[in-house]
């Protein structure tokens, strides 16, 4: 199945089955088990995201966080996306195509991808090897082979696949976390 099928079939499936108090369950799932991850607890530089409606929140992880430097990304030039420190809400501005909380540009400096330890990364789906299947504008996929950070994928996991059409650019993630709860 081509990719731009499926992300048709993944965003009317979430449509359809993701009821508010799921996303909050299964976002509070996620967050648990990445505060007790060995990557999570190791890492000192972590670049996470601003959540979609259909992608797992962060948010309590983001704010409950002190003891690491946290970076949210900003799509910059419409092709790629830079990571810049969370200083606090009052230093976001819903922006982008996407209409995400992103980090306000006059605030803060982008952090070297080199220095990163470890990203989180949503997607529509995860196949059983790590490729993920995005939004299908690659900033991701761009931005992954800037940086040595170990990668976790998250995802509410509404349909498993056992193999997603992929790249030979893209890179997979180490390892896939899901909801620990019936979502179905």
């Amino acid at each position: 199945m081509e990719k731009k099928t499926l992300r048709q079939e993944l965003r009317q499936l979430s449509r359809e089955v993701l009821t508010a108090p799921m996303r909050e369950a299964g976002s509070r799932s996620i967050v648990a088990q990445l505060a007790q991850h060995p990557l999570w607890i190791e890492a000192r530089r972590v670049a996470l995201y601003s959540a979609l409606p259909d992608e797992p929140s962060l948010q309590a992880l983001i704010e409950g966080t002190s003891d690491k430097e946290l970076f949210l990304p900003r799509v910059l030039d419409g092709e790629t996306i830079a990571f810049y420190p969370f200083v606090g809400s009052h230093a976001l501005e819903q922006s982008g195509s996407f209409g995400i909380w992103e980090p306000k540009l006059e605030e803060v400096e982008p952090v070297d991808p080199q220095k990163l330890d470890l990203i989180i990364i949503p997607a529509l789906a995860y196949d059983a090897s790590g490729y993920r299947l995005g939004r299908g504008k690659g900033y991701y996929d761009r931005y992954l082979a800037t940086t040595p950070a170990h990668r976790l994928g998250v995802t509410f996991g509404l349909r498993r696949i056992e193999a997603l059409p992929h790249d030979p650019w893209d890179l997979p993630v180490e390892e896939v976390l899901y909801p620990q709860l019936a979502l179905l």
